[in-house]
């Protein structure tokens, strides 16, 4: 899911369409293919070979309208019954997919596709049945509610005949296949009405009262937010059996942790970042509960609450060309993983959200969405999870850290550069990752360039039209320069790992012991994330020293040396040497 979303329903009724017309279903029936070049008597063929190409095409819908307007000209036809199946099926509509297939039969029991296709399906219907069987799990104190959701959904049109619902714990659930999927099948289908938007949110009745309040929101998501609190207060909402299954709270996210998680983050900037939501969250409330008499039905905590499922669950969604955001029942259940293993779209052709697999998947396994690039900083204060590096080593290009640099006041052209910043901000910030490409830190780095900046130096800095330079554009000035710029970058590196209480390898050696750290636990994912803070701080700390001596080779033995597999360099030190050269 992305990052940072009338009248309220009575009784339990479908949520409203668009304003806008319905488009027609992709199993209306179209037009009759008309061509000169066929005969009237074989255009049920055409239908046939087109409903084969619409589904080559991924367009099971438009497939199986073709397929049966070829058994409506020529209901004695097999092939007809054949293009209707494999339509159903990739509209995971399984037992008419199954019927399909035996009326086929029977009009030409010898055909061979026909008999295998129903054989295949009729083998992976059973294989769902033996696995739901086996996994209902009567340890889950929240079944019922699952149960009344799944089917709220069927209900509704939506599809996952090949999913099923993991409970690890009361915090942890997952979804699994329950049987083979195959790379580039359709896996879930939600429709649109069963798909709570922040359109919807903004057109309901405390969406009004927002709007007509004149409040300036902080955050898009207090739209979903404000809506989720006023529907959980609906006993007869249309929402009720989604919202019944949404976590009852989230200790796993750290604002709501004790003082003994916390200590665990000591030192890092995860803290602040943790201080900056809480205000936020406050802020935002107590706005609302002042402008808007609507809303002061609902506590802070409640309110906390349902950001906290918005955040955790959202996904960007795009409807008709207009860009959306919403809450999907069943997709916002997968977890976490990279490299990706699905992708999703709402789709204007079915009107509706679909999940589609990247890879074959295995029967049983986890199917995993990804939330894409994120530090952990942002998977812990907004997901409440961390990923480690020791198992999942690509997330060491997505972590960052935070280091403090300032304009040392020694220096002899101090008050020309103050006034160069417009006499301000001679003390800066940087949150960094390791990867020099990246502008967050070229622009860390042109900062400590202008900081040791001198003489006819400080003219790069000065744009023509007088205004602040594009920092990430500042490249090295000079090897005496670039040299002050690493030591000093070397320096805030070295203060900053000063305020954790363990070292790097320390927080390696915790990380080892899961009996006492176990996996998933707030005190490890805390540990996590200071353990890869540290990661990226110590590749800024020891830079000067693995980068210093290769800027000083000439540029021939310096490329040999990156052209080598073998140079000794980690991918971090060759980007930064890479990209500023020798001199």
């Amino acid at each position: 899911p992305a990052s940072d979303g009338g009248s309220a329903r009575g009784a339990a009724s479908p949520q409203p369409a668009a304003s806008s017309p319905t488009p027609a279903s992709p199993e209306t029936p179209m037009s009759p293919p008309a061509s000169p070049m066929v005969p009237e008597a074989d255009v049920y063929k055409v239908y046939s070979n087109r409903s084969a190409a619409y589904l080559q095409l991924g367009l099971a819908g438009q497939a199986l309208s073709d397929a049966d307007n070829c058994i409506e000209l020529k209901p004695d036809w097999a092939r007809g019954f054949q293009r209707r199946a494999n339509a159903l099926e990739k509209l995971m509509r399984l037992e008419e997919a199954k019927d399909a297939y035996k009326r086929g039969k029977e009009i030409d029991p010898e055909d061979r596709v026909l008999s295998e296709g129903l054989l295949g399906l009729e083998k992976t219907m059973a294989e769902i049945e033996r696995t739901q069987a086996a996994l209902s799990n009567p340890d889950n104190p929240e079944r019922d509610k699952f149960d009344i959701m799944l089917d709220w959904l069927k209900e509704g049109g939506a599809k996952f005949p090949k999913l099923y619902l993991q409970y690890y714990s009361a915090d942890f659930r997952g979804v699994h296949a329950l049987t083979d999927v195959p790379k580039g099948e359709v896996i879930l289908y939600v429709p649109h009405d069963w798909i709570m938007t922040t359109d919807l949110a903004k057109a309901s009745a405390i969406g009004q009262a927002i709007k007509e309040s004149g409040v300036e929101l902080r955050s898009q998501h207090s739209w979903l937010a404000a809506f989720l609190l006023y529907e959980k207060h609906n006993a007869r909402s249309f929402w009720k059996p989604y919202l019944d299954i949404l976590p009852q709270h989230y200790k796993n996210v750290p604002i709501f942790w004790d003082d003994d998680e916390k200590s665990y983050l000591k030192g890092s900037f995860a803290i602040d970042k943790m201080r900056d939501r809480i205000d936020s969250l406050k802020r935002e409330y107590d706005n609302l509960y002042k402008l808007v008499p609507l809303f002061r039905q609902f506590r802070h905590e409640e309110f906390v609450w349902a950001r906290l499922v918005v955040i955790t669950r959202i996904f960007s969604l795009n409807i008709k060309g207009t860009k959306t955001d919403g809450l999907v029942p069943m997709a916002d259940m997968l977890n976490h993983k990279r490299p990706r293993e699905t992708s999703w779209e709402y789709t204007d052709d079915r009107r509706g959200f679909i999940i589609t697999s990247l890879t074959n998947m295995k029967g049983g396994a986890e199917i995993f969405d990804s939330y894409g690039r994120k530090c952990n900083s942002r998977f812990l204060v907004n997901y409440g999870f961390s990923l480690s590096t020791l198992e999942f080593e690509s997330q060491l290009e997505d972590n960052e850290c935070v280091l403090k640099l300032a304009i040392p006041r020694t220096d002899p052209q101090f008050n020309i550069k103050f006034n160069m910043l417009e006499r301000k901000n001679i003390v800066r910030e940087f949150q960094i990752p390791m990867r020099y490409s990246e502008k967050k830190t070229r622009e860390m780095f042109a900062f400590a360039r202008f900081a040791h900046a001198h003489d006819k130096e400080l003219l790069l800095f000065n744009s023509d039209d007088g205004r602040s330079p594009q920092w990430e554009t500042i490249p090295p000035l000079s090897m005496e320069n670039e040299l002050k710029t690493l030591q000093m970058i070397s320096v805030a590196a070295a203060r900053r790992l000063e305020a954790f209480d363990t070292t790097l390898e320390e927080d390696r050696a915790l990380l080892a012991d899961e009996k006492t750290y176990p996996k998933y636990t707030n005190i490890r994912n805390a540990i996590i994330m200071r353990h890869g803070e540290k990661e990226v701080i110590h590749h800024f700390r020891d830079l000067y020293q693995n980068a210093a001596p290769l800027l000083s080779l000439p540029w021939k033995d310096l490329k040999k040396k990156l052209n080598s597999k073998q140079n000794g360099m980690t991918p971090w030190v060759e980007d930064y040497v890479k990209h500023v050269g020798t001199f």
